[in-house]
This record gives C-alpha cells, structure tokens and sequence, in this order.
C-alpha cells in the first residue's frame, strides 16, 4: 500500500474488547462453571447488554441483531462446556494469532483459517458467529451504542480527521469521503471475515477502503495466501513503518505518449518489502489500473498541460517548468494522483516529449 493509516484510541476498541472478554472468561472457562449472567459482571459495559439481551430473549425475541449475538454466545458456550482442555488451549492460541494482525502479515505467525471438511457443531456456530457479526451491525444498536458511547460512524469520522485521509491508500486513485461527507467508506475485512475466525471486529483488521478497492478488486481474497496457495507477506494497514513504495514508469513507444496499457509499463519497488508488493498489486490490480489511468487521454492531457502553463505564465523553459511540478507533486504526492502524475513527467521527460507545441 502508498502508506498505512495511524490508529487512533477510540471507544469502538470495545467491540473487540466484547469478544475477546466473552472468549476468554465465558467460553473457555465453561467446562468448569454454569453458565450464568454474572459471568460477564467483570466487563461492566457487555454485563449491562447482556442483562438486556436475556430479558429480551425471555420476552421472546427472536430475530435481529441482538438475539443473534446472545443465542451465539450461548451456543458457542454450550459447545465449549464438552471441550476437554487440550482442546481450549488450542482455541486459545488460535485466537491469539488471528488477532495479531501485523505479525500474520510479516508471516511471523501462523493464522488459523475456517476448515472446508466436516465441521462440529461448535466449528458451525464459531463460523456463524464470527463471519456473521460485523455484517449483522450488531454494534450499531442503539442498546449497544449507548453502552460503549460511540458507534462505527462516530470512529469514521474521528478516523477520517486524524488520518487526513487524501485518498484511498490502497490504490492512491480514489478520493476517500472525510469526517464531514454524509457518507462513510466501508471498513475492508484485511483478512477476511469469511476466511479467518476470531479478529471480524478487531480494529486492526478493519481499515478504510474505497468502493473499487474493497468490493471491486480485493473483495475476499486472502492477503496471506497466494494463488497456488503459498504463504504470503502482506503490508500491514496499521503499521508504524511507512513503506517506501516506488513507481517507475516506461513508455514503449519512442517518440509518443502511451495511448493503451499494452504501450505502457508500470515498475512497482519497495526495497525489502517485495512479497508485500506482490500481495499488494495480486489484491488490488495495482499495475493495471495505474497503467489505465495513464492511458487515459483526459487526464495525461492535464499533467501535459501543466509543463505548458507552466512556460506561458512564468516564462520558464520545459526543464524548469518541470522541476517545479515535480516539487509540487512531492510535497502532496497522494492529492489528485500526484505520485502518479510525478512518475508520468519523469518518463516523459526521459523521452523528450515535454517539448511546446501552439
């Protein structure tokens, strides 16, 4: 990716926080207790919803996102209680793993992925429950909201403030929408939901994305694992490391501008991160659609034109004009594509086609 997002401390931390209390104090202490409420009494928030989900479920409630959450949590309690312990100690360290996010993504963890072969019961109700809960806004309910005092939308737009988010960092093309857009993007599944267990609503597993990104080219494909199903690296969306990606651009044709992608090549670097760059580009269709949008003739035409307004207005030779655009792109290189547009002059230049014409 161009560059990783910064974490910020927010309240929604609590929907992870829910999980990871119901699995460690609920589930994998079930073969020793009953199950009652005050199993959750240590988590004061989650104990309040609780209580109101089982009044709820006792007036007979049945559909919705809350009994969805609370007949799961059950279930998955009832299925825990035969484990013997062996078997919770795996469960434990399968649901460590999966929520270290950035040490699966720098391979230096082994995830656990939901088997395709015969299934117990509890795996059914795991699956269920794990894919299912973000999808089903469970913590968008006004119950569950005025509990933990934030919903998804109060983190976007907190999110969006302290990001700045000038585009999409997974492709660098799209505008995202900020803090004061009546919309929000969708939160990307980074692993996903459908294929890993136990991290769905882990913050560090959920990151902004634009609607090509995460519907049109990712979707669900597995960062960490290739198409012949080797293990994978993958840029980890929260990391303190800033990746030095690299695009270099090769125009085909001697004496002319690129009209289609097949006159075109795109060169993506990143020194030391080179099965994370092939992950990214696998993911997100990287070289393609930079080379698309080189191609295109109405943006190509406005990077062009800028080395000519450039001469006119300020009466500076091609050369001079493009040291000053490429400052410009350097110092805001993800506004409008700017890293892009910096890559595209360089080889124009190279190719001495940044001459005037009237």
């Amino acid at each position: 990716m161009l560059f990783p997002y910064t974490q910020i401390p927010h309240r929604m931390r609590y929907m992870h926080g829910f999980v990871a209390y119901i699995f460690a104090k609920v589930w994998c202490k079930a073969p020793t207790v009953e199950y009652s409420l005050d199993l959750f009494s240590g988590m004061p928030k989650l104990y309040g919803i609780m209580q109101e989900l089982d009044r709820q479920d006792k007036a007979g409630k049945e559909d919705g996102a809350g009994a969805f959450f609370y007949r799961h949590v059950n279930d998955i309690f009832n299925g825990f209680k035969a484990l013997p312990a062996p078997e919770i100690k795996t469960l434990k360290k399968q649901f460590l793993a999966n929520n270290n996010i950035q040490a699966l993504c720098e391979g230096r963890a082994s995830p656990v992925r939901y088997s395709s072969s015969a299934q117990t019961e509890l795996d059914k109700n795991i699956r269920c429950f794990f894919s299912e809960l973000y999808r089903r806004s469970f913590f968008n309910l006004r119950l569950v909201k005025d509990s933990i005092g934030a919903d998804l939308h109060d983190h976007y737009n907190d999110f969006a403030r302290d990001n700045d988010l000038p585009c999409c960092p997974f492709c660098g093309l799209q505008p995202m929408d900020n803090e004061y857009d009546p919309t929000r993007e969708a939160y990307d599944h980074y692993l996903p939901a459908s294929v890993y267990p136990f991290n769905s609503v882990n913050l560090k597993n959920l990151a902004p994305a634009c609607h090509k990104c995460n519907t049109q080219y990712k979707g669900a494909k597995d960062p960490l694992l290739d198409k012949a199903g080797k293990p994978k690296k993958a840029f980890f969306p929260y990391s303190k490391v800033r990746y030095e990606v690299e695009i270099a651009l090769q125009f085909l044709p001697d004496a002319q501008l690129p009209k289609t992608p097949s006159e075109l090549e795109v060169e993506l670097t990143c020194q030391g991160y080179e099965q994370e760059l092939d992950t990214w580009n696998r993911l997100y269709s990287i070289k393609e659609r930079l080379s698309a949008r080189c191609c295109s003739n109405a943006t190509s035409k406005a990077w062009m034109n800028r080395i000519k307004i450039e001469c006119r207005n300020y009466q500076r030779t091609p050369e001079e004009a493009l040291e000053a655009e490429l400052i410009t792109c350097d110092e805001s290189p993800w506004t409008e594509a700017s890293f892009l547009k910096s890559a595209y002059l360089k080889e124009a230049d190279r190719k001495g086609l940044l001459r005037i014409e009237d």
